[in-house]
């Protein structure tokens, strides 16, 4: 009970608090104009409150315990946890399929570069075969490369 004491000093502090600044707080157009008074009656009286402090610091952990409650919990986290394992196998799965979408180009990149080699291998040989068919033949000495 020392605890809920020194709270409800607390929040009494806290009350008076509130009231110094309505008092010296501007007035809003819609309160001078009328409108206000009917929020300015229903305001909290000490009484009340103290009440309602009282009852939110009331809290029976006895609730929690009963079976029904304590079954709907136990649903509730493992829908939770259920949810939660499904968004990090989502994001696991995002990271695998980038991995693959690099590797799929690396393969395309691959097979582009020895498509090309193949051709140009291709061409040599056409061009081989049609010096030979001229009647050049193969020079012992080797290529003359000009160095740009």
């Amino acid at each position: 009970m020392k605890g809920n004491n020194a709270v409800s000093g607390k929040f009494d502090r806290l009350s008076r608090r509130v009231k110094v600044f309505r008092l010296f707080r501007p007035k809003m157009a819609a309160e001078e104009a009328g409108a206000g008074a009917a929020a300015a009656g229903q305001r909290f009286r000490k009484s009340e409150f103290k009440e309602l402090l009282s009852n939110a610091l009331q809290f029976d952990i006895g609730v929690l315990l009963r079976l029904r409650t304590f079954v709907y919990l136990l649903a509730g986290t493992g829908l939770f946890l259920f949810q939660t394992y499904n968004t990090l196998a989502i994001i696991n799965l995002a990271l695998q399929n980038e991995k693959l979408r690099e590797q799929i180009k690396m393969t395309t990149s691959v097979i582009t570069s020895q498509e090309l080699k193949v051709h140009e291998l291709h061409s040599i040989h056409n061009i081989a075969q049609n010096a030979v068919s001229l009647g050049l033949t193969i020079s012992s000495a080797p290529p003359v490369e000009i160095d740009p």
